[in-house]
């Protein structure tokens, strides 16, 4: 028994499917199988029942789930303080993250909840700075930022990224619009008004506007400049903005947010990047919003 294997039995309990275990723990299906096995004829019973639509624990498998929760968070908690010892007392520390989000309305809101999962994940305190993706891999190589976190993957020389997991995005509009009586939209909806791309946040509209029209939405993609254009953009032409992580925003001002319909969801990564050889693992963050039921 390893704490390897306890972190894929408490993966696993979270998504319920081994596929999604492994993608939060950077491992293969096949290696997470193969770990249940041999853990499973260590103990000499099934922790969990295997089925065509995913797994489910046994009874030991819930009480095992159980106690290897409380043995990571001890491991975690010991993993943390030599991680601080060896940067020289993390007491005082200030870990800054770069969030490269376009700053749709009330983005502080969940700015703040991106802070409180990651202080929880590195055990110190953590700043989360708003940035756009044409500076941030610069500020991330300036030392600006230890880490960013972006919507879609970066490609750049000496960056490691890393995907937290997946979220989909939601679309926002006026209230008035023609749109917003609707309980979801479909493709074919999304196609009959103007969408919103982001000036200087390529990732997000590569990952999520272009993303859509690969599914087949034949919109007008339109970009604005400031907050007057954007707020003309969302209340006199009556367009579109794909929003992420709506339902921990709350309510906004003069507006309706509707999600996807299933069948044309986009299943977009959240992505953590840091400088190669900093020794940061995005997998600790991973962990952390796997328990929070943040991303999927």
């Amino acid at each position: 028994m390893n704490i390897k294997q306890l972190r894929y039995v408490t993966a696993i309990l979270s998504t319920g499917s081994f596929s999604s275990a492994a993608a939060c723990e950077g491992a293969s299906v096949q290696a997470v199988s193969k770990a249940m096995s041999e853990l499973e004829g260590e103990i000499g019973e099934p922790l969990f029942i295997r089925t065509s639509s995913g797994v489910s624990p046994t009874p030991l498998g819930e009480s095992f789930g159980s106690r290897a929760n409380k043995v990571l968070a001890e491991f975690d908690s010991l993993e943390r303080f030599v991680r601080s010892h060896d940067r020289g007392s993390g007491a005082g520390r200030r870990f800054s993250l770069g969030f490269c989000m376009p700053p749709f309305q009330e983005v502080d809101r969940y700015r703040s909840l991106v802070r409180i999962v990651a202080e929880r994940a590195l055990g110190c305190r953590v700043e989360v700075l708003l940035t756009n993706a044409e500076d941030c891999v610069e500020e991330l190589r300036a030392g600006r930022f230890d880490a960013l976190v972006t919507v879609g993957p970066i490609k750049a020389d000496g960056v490691v990224c890393g995907s937290l997991g997946t979220m989909s995005p939601m679309v926002l509009m006026a209230q008035g619009n023609p749109l917003a009586e609707k309980s979801e939209l479909t493709i074919e909806d999304i196609s009959t008004r103007p969408v919103l791309l982001a000036p200087d946040f390529e990732h997000f509209n590569q990952s999520v506007c272009m993303a859509y029209v690969a599914r087949g939405a034949t919109s007008e993609l339109v970009k604005v400049e400031d907050a007057e254009a954007y707020r003309e953009f969302l209340f006199e032409r009556g367009g579109l903005s794909f929003i992420m992580g709506s339902e921990f925003l709350g309510k906004l001002e003069g507006c309706v947010v509707l999600p996807v319909a299933a069948r044309d969801r986009v299943a977009v990564p959240i992505c953590f990047s840091t400088l190669a050889g900093s020794g940061l693992s995005y997998l600790e963050f991973a962990r952390a919003l796997v328990k929070m039921k943040i991303l999927s």
